[in-house]
């Protein structure tokens, strides 16, 4: 049977370090079909730090299971702790520390993207005693700049060698791209960066998008956590 979910951990190289995003088989949206995607994957649900994210830049620290008004970032030590973020268009960006066995789970849309989110994540960890030379990162599955068309406004607020003409006046902005940079210019190793190339908007029976289905978008998860 076929596994309702991609699994990043190998890319991590920790035993017992785990990280996963769903498919677009539930609406995870729903906190039960959190939970129960959860416990499936061999974690418990109680142990889940659940944020309720408004596309910030803000990012928050935690250390033991919880419930969190307006934050887009997660980071933490806590072994016991399991982290999750909501996605449909928008960049799941995994990070992991295997010096320091620090992890992270960061929503990043175009707006969390233009304020910085990425690296203010690698700032709170270099705070916190973590070398970005030895943090690892994973950019999930998200719209791609194929599909990512967007008006001048927004486009503008990124540097023009991000974007590619689209219709009229709408050009196409590579996301993905601008968070690999962001995350190199706070000194992660490229080598250390997995970047998805799946495509949330093209790949309509795997993934769900905001972009496409508009209000009537469920929600993929992304968790991460210990084993």
């Amino acid at each position: 049977m076929k596994n309702n979910y991609i699994d990043f951990s190998d890319y991590f190289g920790s035993n017992g370090f785990s990280a996963y995003l769903s498919y677009c088989d539930e609406d995870y949206s729903s906190l039960n079909n959190r939970n129960k995607f959860v416990d499936n994957l061999g974690f418990n649900s109680r142990n889940l730090v659940v944020p309720k994210q408004i596309h910030s830049n803000k990012i928050k620290l935690v250390d033991n299971p919880c419930r969190i008004d307006n934050v887009d970032g997660i980071l933490s030590k806590t072994r016991s702790t399991v982290l999750s973020i909501l996605v449909a268009d928008c960049i799941p960006l995994f990070l992991f520390n295997p010096s320091t066995q620090y992890f992270g789970l960061i929503h990043s849309g175009w707006r969390g993207t233009h304020s910085n989110i990425s690296q203010n994540a690698i700032n709170k960890l270099k705070e916190e005693g973590n070398s970005s030379n030895s943090t690892i990162a994973v950019i999930g599955p998200s719209i791609g700049q194929c599909c990512f068309e967007v008006g001048p406004e927004v486009a503008s607020k990124f540097d023009s060698s991000y974007s590619i003409k689209g219709n009229k006046d709408r050009m196409l902005l590579n996301l993905k791209g601008i968070v690999k940079d962001q995350l190199i210019h706070s000194g992660l190793q490229k080598s250390n960066i997995l970047l998805s190339s799946e495509c949330t908007y093209c790949e309509t029976e795997t993934f769900y998008s905001y972009r496409r289905q508009g209000n009537l978008a469920g929600r993929m998860v992304a968790i991460c956590g210990w084993h």
